[in-house]
């Protein structure tokens, strides 16, 4: 299954700095220190989106390991520890000259997002120059920068010592090199730009990391044993990549359009000791749409999230649409009956909202969700195609996050390319929305695999600049 965030390109390579032990961190490597999950470096290497990763630093107990995950080489500088610009040096130099573009990135930088990589570098290619992320007061993030590998080279060359060599010489220097029009910044989102060099950055950079979800587009088949294995290699995927959830489509369990009540008397439990076992093999969450049995003879449209709790137990949690698609001609009402309470889930330090498809035309569900503590809510779909539908779609699901401030996780079924009927069986595009509308990663139609680290002073920050939570009042009824 193709992950956009793991995409790679054979022209642009990562240097990522990693350089041991920190004296202000009592001699932790800050490297290596645990993040919502993963390392510093891990969530670093994860997040380049490129085709070559060089880490200049010792590779430790983990870096056999490292290296074979992400396609990574470690090097050391020439001597060791003889400074960032040493370092640095000593990773260009393991750039082959294919590429044409270079993410210069610290690894102790944990909330790195690859759509702000992959922002840097299309920006860096596109008009030859260095490309850095730069906080608010100007300060220009040395260690997160896109830069053209040729003028890399140069200023690389410029700076080095009469005798020869780069010891103890600063990142600065580099960047002293480069004229008023060759390079342009970015602003950080959230806490992206953070790096742990004290103890403070790092407790702060702990409380702003969220858990890793992936988002698994899949065509849901009308023969099972083909979603199967579809959602069996989802998982794995989703497993590989480091997430501790994976959020399936809406009625992954059977299409819309074939007799929902047959599938869930014959298929049902079937389908949720898959998603256990699923769950425990691979040791996350696995969150799906499915169909239960109802009265008199319809289904609830059922998501079921089973997996390991934050408390060690068995997650046993249920969602029951609320909202019944009765629109465009369809009438799901007919088939489904409608749930009534709102679904909540805690992992990893962040609360998670869940809503399913039609929902999406509510506000009220979002912000109702919002208040009772989500900073993201979980969206399966099967989306209607037709006339208008996806530009609705997109639109929908930036304005459910602006009204709730909440990250909107949004992941659909993928349209089958010969599939003529009526009835919904999604249209792609599914999506991560920032909490102030921003889209952030989409995809097409074609199945794939989306993942998101959680930012949660992102939220925070949404919600401080934007308090339209707080500022809700009750109006007067008619």
């Amino acid at each position: 299954m193709s992950s956009q965030l793991h995409e790679t390109s054979a022209t642009a390579a990562a240097v990522v700095l990693a350089g041991g032990a920190s004296s202000r961190l009592g001699g932790r490597d800050k490297t290596r220190v645990p993040i919502a999950g993963a390392t510093t470096l891990e969530r670093v290497l994860r997040t380049a989106p490129v085709g070559h990763r060089v880490v200049v630093g010792p590779d430790g107990d983990d870096g056999r390991e490292l290296a074979q995950r992400h396609d990574a080489r470690f090097v050391l500088e020439d001597p060791p520890r003889s400074g960032p610009l040493a370092a640095l040096a000593r990773g260009v130099a393991e750039v082959p000259g294919s590429v044409s573009a270079v993410l210069v990135l610290g690894g102790d930088m944990p909330l790195l997002r690859p759509e702000t990589l992959t922002a840097l570098l299309e920006t860096s290619t596109a008009e030859q120059k260095v490309a850095a992320l730069a906080g608010e007061d100007g300060r220009i993030q040395f260690l997160c920068a896109a830069w053209p590998l040729n003028r890399l080279r140069d200023a690389v060359t410029a700076v080095e010592r009469n005798e020869g060599g780069w010891a103890d010489l600063s990142l600065r220097r580099l960047y002293a090199q480069l004229g008023e029009d060759e390079l342009t910044t970015r602003a950080p989102n959230g806490a992206e730009g953070a790096d742990i060099d004290t103890p403070d950055a790092l407790e702060e950079a702990q409380r702003a990391a969220g858990p890793r979800i992936a988002l698994a587009q899949i065509e849901v088949d009308e023969a099972f044993e083909v979603t199967e294995r579809a959602v069996r290699s989802a998982v794995a995927s989703a497993a590989e990549a480091g997430a501790q959830l994976v959020l399936l489509p809406e009625a992954t369990l059977a299409p819309f359009g074939t007799d929902l009540r047959a599938a869930a008397d014959a298929s049902h439990e079937a389908f949720d000791r898959l998603v256990s076992e699923l769950a425990q093999e691979h040791g996350l969450i696995v969150v799906a749409g499915s169909f239960t049995p109802a009265d008199g003879g319809r289904v609830h449209n059922t998501v079921i999230l089973r997996g390991p709790a934050d408390d060690g137990s068995r997650l046993e949690l249920e969602y029951r649409k609320i909202h019944l698609f009765d629109a465009y001609g369809a009438k799901e009402s007919e088939t489904v009956a409608p749930g009534t309470e709102l679904v909540t889930l805690d992992l990893g330090g962040a609360r998670l909202g869940i809503a399913t498809c039609y929902d999406v035309r509510f506000p009220e569900q979002f912000t109702a969700l919002a208040r009772r503590g989500a900073h993201a809510v979980l969206l399966p779909l099967a989306w209607a195609d037709g006339s208008g539908k996806s530009e609705q779609l997109r639109l929908l699901l930036q304005a459910r996050a602006l009204d709730s401030t909440c990250v909107v996780l949004a992941a659909d079924q993928a349209p089958p390319a010969d599939y003529e009927g009526r009835a919904a069986r999604g249209i792609g595009q599914s999506a991560v929305i920032g909490p102030l509308g921003q889209i952030r990663q989409e995809l097409g139609r074609a199945p794939g695999l989306l993942l998101v680290d959680l930012d949660l002073a992102e939220v925070r920050a949404a919600r401080k600049a934007l308090p339209v939570l707080e500022h809700a009042v009750p109006l007067p009824q008619a």
